[in-house]
């Protein structure tokens, strides 16, 4: 069934990094308890899961993404190492890293030559353009440009040129589209949000610490002011990233607790909603 009732249902799905392996037990709590979206919207990583989802709203897509996370330690991503050297940063180039591995695994979860049009479920992904800062959606043609265009990491990985528009990281110019799903009709939003949007947070360590948590917070703020702005009679449900220890932004080494966690708090959330489930199966802890 669609999960909202009347109505349309939208799953929107942020950025984080290597904390969107969380978003796969997001994906199966709702799918276990038989909500499937009319419209996806995803933003950087969120866009690679909303994506896959978007081309199979099945739990045998969820498995399939599981297992993909789960190998994502042994596949050339992103840059290793607590921060990219001094040379790599200083270095002629825009980033400091390819994104052939993170192009490998779009195309690993999309059809061969599939076009927006053809997905299952109606999608569409955010990305910033660089020279205005604008934000520039995507819905129709290959979506393998504008997902890799929606996860280019500003320094990290190379912007994409989608229809001669050099294109970066959606996550600086709306991380967590929950507008964008409401402009498009949804009545029901589902948001799988990586970040905390309350609560304490560990003080920064390292001077790389305070500049990530800045954009954290800004991204926050961004967040709490649109669901401000949306239509009261609008339903937005906030799905928890669980507990589970987290690492850096290109560590993959916690994906198996951060789905597995994921999962149990959103199964939580959506059983304190009234909402039934299938109830979980021995494959469905995933990690």
């Amino acid at each position: 069934m669609s999960g909202g009732g009347p109505g349309r249902t939208a799953f929107v799905l942020g950025g984080g990094g290597s904390l969107g392996a969380a978003q796969v037990g997001m994906l199966r709590a709702l799918l276990e308890h038989g909500i499937v979206p009319d419209l996806v919207v995803g933003c950087s990583v969120g866009a690679l899961n909303g994506g896959a989802l978007a081309v199979d709203p099945s739990l045998a897509m969820v498995d399939r993404l599981q297992e993909i996370w789960l190998s994502l330690d042994e596949r050339d991503l992103l840059p290793g190492g607590l921060l990219p050297t001094v040379v790599q940063m200083t270095r002629r180039g825009e980033a400091v890293h390819g994104n052939e591995g993170l192009r490998t695994v779009v195309e690993e979860v999309l059809p061969p030559g599939a076009h927006f049009e053809d997905l299952a479920v109606p999608f569409q992904c955010v990305a910033t353009a660089m020279a205005d800062a604008r934000e520039v959606w995507f819905s129709s043609g290959s979506p393998v440009e504008p997902i890799l265009a929606s996860a280019a990491i500003p320094a990290v990985l190379p912007p994409v040129e989608v229809d001669g528009v050099p294109c970066i990281d959606g996550a600086v110019a709306n991380a967590v589209p929950v507008t964008r799903a409401a402009e498009l009709g949804a009545t029901t939003i589902y948001v799988l949000h990586v970040g905390s949007t309350d609560g304490p947070r560990p003080a920064p360590r390292r001077p790389l610490d305070a500049a990530l948590r800045a954009y954290s917070l800004a991204r926050r703020a961004r967040l709490a002011r649109d669901l401000a702005t949306l239509d009261p009679a609008t339903e937005v449900v906030l799905l928890p990233p669980g507990d589970a220890a987290r690492g850096r932004f290109n560590d993959f080494s916690h994906s198996a607790a951060l789905i597995s966690s994921a999962l149990q708090a959103s199964r939580a959330v959506l059983g304190a909603r009234g909402v039934a489930g299938a109830g979980p199966g021995p494959e469905r802890d995933g990690a």
